[in-house]
């Protein structure tokens, strides 16, 4: 049995053409760079659940990408080995929030550029897209649509009902009216800010409403 040996391990940083501080330094710099993609991924997540677990794995990736970067960069024979390698591992976990890929790529991204000693690119360039996307996110016309679904009792004001669902938010679409004998149900397609949810409140006061409900397109209930 083969005990490694100090004089093993300088012999493998000699190979990788790294040192230790050199090592650790490009770790810690992936980790702190990453851990910004964190940030602006807990700022900005699309889903009505944040997905701690997915967040987690941003910096750890950033790191493992380092790692292997690091190790594929000083060895041609092991860049080649890990190319056959990592072909035929198959990663079954699928990504259905197109965003979250951005961010998977993105920390995949910072751990190429350090791993690859061009640190400067992985800083600034992390700068400038979180940056965009906390921008194109701030946008009025990326404004979250909301369905609202408004039961009425046979009698009511259609009138007032929708001057009240104007005054929420200017801009709205009738995508449905269901008039029944004893019943009435209007569903209106809204965008507009989270402040929708307190807005809305006020169609309960109208004379005839029995039950307003709003739903994000995703069919959750925000309400």
């Amino acid at each position: 049995m083969h005990i490694l040996s100090i004089f093993d391990i300088l012999g493998e940083l000699d190979a990788l053409d790294l040192t230790i501080p050199e090592i650790l330094l490009n770790l810690m710099i992936s980790l702190i760079v990453s851990l910004w993609v964190l940030v602006v991924y807990k700022l900005s997540y699309q889903s009505n659940v944040y997905n701690k677990s997915f967040a987690m794995s941003l910096p750890v990736s950033a790191l493992v990408t380092t790692m292997v970067i690091m190790a594929v960069s000083s060895n041609v024979i092991l860049s080649l080995g890990m190319v056959g390698a990592l072909s035929i591992v198959r990663f079954r976990t699928a990504i259905k929030n197109p965003l979250d890929t951005i961010f998977m790529f993105w920390a995949i991204g910072i751990g190429i550029t350090v791993g690859a000693n061009t640190t400067v690119l992985a800083m600034i360039g992390s700068v400038v897209i979180g940056g965009a996307i906390l921008f194109v996110q701030a946008l009025e016309l990326f404004n979250s649509p909301y369905i609202l679904i408004v039961r009425l009792e046979k009698e009511f004001d259609e009138v007032k009902l929708l001057e009240e669902v104007e005054a929420i938010y200017p801009k709205y679409q009738v995508r449905n009216k269901s008039i029944h004998k004893e019943d009435s149900e209007y569903t209106f397609e809204l965008r507009g800010k989270k402040d929708l949810t307190e807005k809305v409140n006020q169609l309960k006061q109208l004379q005839g409403v029995v039950s307003v409900i709003l739903l994000s397109y995703r069919g959750d209930y925000v309400v």
